[in-house]
């Protein structure tokens, strides 16, 4: 998720907090306002903190302000990313190592350990880190002791350590793919980030925010998001949480024709197109083709009436051919008939005042 710099009730950041790049929390749910509570608790208490949530909630987020409000807050906050480093270099990564220690290490590296010291390290997806560095982990947090690659001696680190993931690890425990131990040195306090779908009230908040930001660094400002954009957005269906709504903001700030960006703008997306379809439930009954089916309905019907019944645009915005979307309409029975009424003129072959109806069944085009 982005890095938010705005009050928690949505008011400008004031100099101090913009200046030193604070993170903060944007909305008013109920939801983020008990994590910003618990958040306040748990910084403090200067002990291991698991952070936990789907992807693109916001847990880094979460994990910075942790540190900013803890005792380390003038010591460095370091982050490293599990999933990111392959698992053989995992080990010199966090603990370091010496000149020599293995072909290429040319010379000694501290690891992020080291780095961190008397401050905060967040550990991004510790989930992903293979059951040998599992084991040195545990050795670091349980006596603060560290050993870089190739050394004879333990080296010692002062180090908070707050570990985000979006994997159930006591599930992970169970399937015996993480370390019992580890587990729970880890979660001495545990925080959960609630999914954007548990706090759809602050997406007007939250998108408003991104507009903002995104419109100063494309040198757009004063861009803003039209009432029946912003509605949209709110009744849209988003897996990739915050992180998405980020992304389909940026997108809008950078291809907008003018200083409102109204709900035509991204209805060619299909990324947008498909969140704001409805979410099929997987217990949901029929077979995988007629729940395929059912969403490719409610797909083709959103773009048309965005469209305005448009076939040539909705084809276009669908990546399709019109002749395919035009058989698609009428399987899907959203093909509209058109009925048109023509007046006898005085003369014709028809009586005086008659009305002869004449119905078509073709679509309207």
């Amino acid at each position: 998720m982005g890095h938010f710099e705005a009050d928690f009730d949505v008011r400008e950041p004031d100099a101090t907090r913009a200046a030193a790049r604070l993170p903060s929390i944007i909305g008013q749910s109920m939801a983020m306002r008990r994590l910003v509570a618990t958040v306040a608790r748990v910084a403090p208490k200067d002990v291991t903190v698991l952070v936990r949530g789907e992807t693109g909630t916001g847990k880094e987020l979460i994990a910075s302000l942790v540190h900013t409000q803890s005792r380390r807050s003038r010591a460095p906050l370091v982050r490293f990313n599990c999933a990111a480093i392959p698992g053989e270099l995992a080990e010199s990564e966090l603990f370091g190592h010496v000149q020599g220690a293995f072909t290429g290490a040319t010379h000694a590296r501290r690891g992020f350990f080291a780095q961190a010291d008397g401050g905060t390290l967040v550990l991004d997806e510790v989930g992903e880190l293979p059951p040998a560095i599992q084991a040195k982990l545990l050795r670091a947090l349980q006596g603060g002791e560290i050993q870089p690659v190739g050394a004879a001696r333990v080296e010692h680190a002062d180090v908070r350590v707050v570990a985000c993931t979006n994997r159930d690890l006591a599930a992970e425990v169970r399937a015996g793919r993480f370390r019992e131990d580890l587990y729970y040195r880890l979660a001495v306090l545990e925080l959960l980030v609630p999914p954007l779908r548990e706090h759809r009230e602050d997406i007007p908040a939250l998108a408003a925010e991104f507009a903002r930001q995104y419109g100063m660094r494309f040198g757009d400002e004063g861009v803003r998001l039209s009432p029946a954009l912003v509605e949209a957005l709110c009744r849209a269906h988003w897996p990739g949480n915050v992180r998405q709504l980020e992304n389909a903001v940026a997108r809008m700030v950078a291809l907008r024709s003018a200083s409102e960006i109204g709900v035509d703008a991204f209805g060619g997306d299909p990324d947008f197109v498909a969140s704001t379809a409805p979410c099929i439930e997987l217990e949901s009954r029929g077979t995988l083709s007629e729940k395929l089916e059912a969403l490719e309905r409610r797909i083709i019907a959103r773009v048309m009436d965005a469209v305005a019944g448009n076939q040539s645009e909705a084809a276009r915005r669908l990546g399709l051919n019109r002749g395919s979307l035009i058989g698609r309409l009428k399987k899907y029975g959203l093909a509209k008939p058109c009925v048109c009424f023509v007046a006898a003129r005085s003369g014709s072959d028809m009586s005086t005042g008659s009305i002869s109806s004449m119905a078509t069944a073709k679509a309207a085009a």
